[in-house]
């Protein structure tokens, strides 16, 4: 059983407090904010024991939603329920962030009251409480002007996606869709020769429903998907993973012939499939770089060339690139010539770190960084302190394990209205390192 289920936002600040028991003090919050910040660097575990209270926290989107407890409760069990939660609260106010949970508070706090029962969790779908729910939610939109105490009501929202699932009744004049996203993050590892020591993919499909009803949905996946460690013919061949798992909303009677799955999907968001790949993708990976690095010089300047080549088609581009270079730590400045525009460096001299920043990455194209690092009392060790070198980036309509959705077919013989469907494709990096 829990006491307490708090919101925090990114600056401490206390967005909902919801008190179930009355076993713990008030002052929990500010007890749990002090701990964290007297660890360094302010990394927490999700779990920590402090004065006969047991704390257990969650980070969504710059959200930190936190439980306490004096009970000898499973960890696993409470991070499932604030997860949870924090989906609820997702599908019902159409975006998670500070600013929806402050203008939905009655509409989160009703959720809370709902899911959990004195402490005890008690059922977490979207579908079974939305018959429960006398709130209405208010959606959000960046950039908007701010209404009566700082809200505006009945905005719509920056993406199509990101809205509330009540409401969603066609007769009310709104569309019936259905979205997904395949989604995909690496953690890449290259070595100073180029050889790729590391390679792994977690991806995931992601479904979020707005159908009346309860329609069955017919899901295509690429024929050739080959599932299984055993089982793979090299890169440029087809859609691999190792392994993967299924929402409990999916039928796999047809997966192993047609690889196609039968969805009776909840209302809401939901992950419809999780799978995880590793070793030599079905792909090439989507950035190489070749460095220069020039410390022969007898002056204290040091020079360091950097080639970014973008391997993804032609047809495709990565946005938010960021390349992040770390230098001497006896670095007093940096002076940089590109290549092209749309580019920016920043010297970060406190971090000992040089960040190259790329708005837009054309597929096919290579970039180059021209560096000349002005470094006091250089020594022969300063070279080692150069690197590696880290990038992050975003890969929108790009794939690395080569999965596509080929069909999405909606079956309701009770509804007679045609849904708008969307698909997405998007990479994303969790890790990439490249040694220099």
């Amino acid at each position: 059983m829990i006491s307490q289920f708090v919101i925090l936002s990114q600056h401490g600040d206390i967005l909902l407090f919801k008190d179930y028991r009355g076993d713990v003090g008030k002052e929990s919050p500010e007890l749990f904010l002090q701990k964290i910040r007297d660890l360094s660097g302010g990394l927490a575990p999700p779990t920590f024991h402090h004065d006969g209270i047991h704390y257990i926290h969650v980070k969504h989107s710059s959200l930190c939603f936190m439980v306490t407890t004096r009970s000898n409760v499973s960890p696993f069990m409470v991070i499932e329920l604030i997860n949870r939660v924090a989906s609820l609260c997702k599908d019902y106010c159409g975006v998670l962030s500070e600013e929806a949970i402050r203008l939905n508070f009655p509409l989160v706090y009703e959720i809370l009251d709902e899911v959990i029962d004195f402490g005890y969790p008690q059922g977490t779908s979207t579908d079974m409480l939305k018959a429960y729910m006398e709130n209405s939610p208010v959606l959000v939109r960046e950039g908007t002007t701010s209404g009566l105490f700082g809200a505006e009501r009945r905005m719509v929202p920056s993406t199509a996606a990101n809205k509330s699932i009540m409401g969603t009744v066609v007769s009310q004049g709104r569309k019936n869709e259905i979205f997904v996203d395949v989604l995909e993050r690496l953690t890449v590892l290259i070595s100073t020769s180029g050889s790729v020591l590391r390679a792994d993919i977690d991806g995931i499909i992601q479904m979020k429903s707005f159908l009346v009803g309860i329609p069955e949905i017919k899901m295509g996946l690429s024929e050739d998907l080959t599932v299984g460690k055993e089982d793979k013919r090299g890169y440029h061949s087809h859609a691999h993973v190792d392994e993967c798992s299924f929402h409990e909303s999916v039928d796999l009677s047809e997966f192993g012939q047609s690889r196609v799955l039968t969805i009776h999907p909840p209302q809401g968001e939901f992950p419809l499939m999780k799978y995880q790949a590793s070793g030599d993708l079905p792909s090439l990976l989507p950035f190489r770089l070749f460095p220069t690095v020039n410390d022969q010089d007898s002056s204290r300047d040091m020079e360091l060339v950097l080639k970014l080549r973008c391997d993804v088609p032609s047809t495709s581009h990565a946005v938010n690139v960021m390349v992040r270079v770390p230098v001497p730590k006896a670095t007093t400045s940096v002076s940089q010539q590109l290549s092209g525009p749309g580019q920016s460096v920043e010297f970060k001299a406190q971090e000992h770190l040089v960040v190259w920043s790329i708005k837009k990455f054309p597929g096919a194209t290579e970039l180059t960084a021209r560096f000349k690092l002005a470094v006091a009392n250089r020594t022969p060790s300063s070279r080692l302190e150069l690197g590696p070198v880290s990038l992050n980036f975003e890969l929108p309509m790009y794939i690395c394990s080569r999965l596509q959705i080929r069909f999405l077919r909606l079956f309701d013989h009770e509804q007679s209205y045609v849904p708008y469907r969307w698909v997405r494709y998007v990479t994303h990096s969790d890790s990439y390192v490249i040694r220099i």
